[in-house]
């Protein structure tokens, strides 16, 4: 395993260090990963393809591209995985080997309420896991609010994810998430 050096692309860098984390806790700390945060979707479609190619140059060699599977604000139903994934898997088609796309429904946060103990843990004893958290409608300010204690403030913000993905249980989550499973089915078979 130690001969891969893992390209993680990301909309963000807290879903880089949270996925970060899931990849040391599977394949070991020993792993190298580079990571990139594109700060949107928008930006993470249109700059893909010259990413994955100079990533590839710096000597990566798996990749792992998340992109959330957003709601349209129009009518705030889910937009079209499919579609979704049709345009990545043709931005980094110049990548033919070990390379995964994961799209978490709606958002990465969705896999936290797949796990008991982390639901307890962010809502301080308060709160259910959901047997099917990818239809969950927003699932992360729904651990927002989960979070607010007796004085109305939330202690969660995505700044926790990486503590959470330290925690989650990976056999719970792959049960209940299809996008986690598929993540884990990548990582297993690297």
């Amino acid at each position: 395993m130690s001969n891969f050096v893992i390209a993680l692309i990301a909309e963000d860098d807290t879903d880089c260090n949270t996925v970060k984390k899931i990849v040391h806790r599977v394949l070991g700390q020993e792993v190298k990963i580079k990571k990139w945060a594109s700060k949107g979707s928008s930006t993470l479609k249109r700059k893909l393809t010259a990413k994955l190619k100079a990533m590839s140059r710096d000597g990566c060699n798996a990749f792992i591209i998340i992109h959330d599977l957003d709601r349209n604000p129009r009518n705030n139903c889910l937009n079209d995985e499919t579609q979704l994934r049709r345009v990545l898997e043709q931005a980094a088609s110049t990548i033919s080997d070990h390379k995964h796309i994961c799209i978490p429904i709606e958002e990465l946060e969705a896999w936290f309420w797949s796990d008991p103990g982390v639901v307890q843990y962010v809502g301080k004893g308060k709160g259910k896991a959901h047997p099917n958290p990818h239809l969950i409608v927003k699932p992360k300010e729904k651990l927002i609010e989960l979070s607010i204690g007796e004085n109305r403030k939330p202690r969660y913000s995505t700044n926790m994810n990486v503590e959470l993905a330290g925690i989650i249980d990976l056999e719970i989550c792959s049960k209940r998430c299809p996008s986690f499973k598929s993540l884990l089915d990548f990582l297993y078979s690297l």
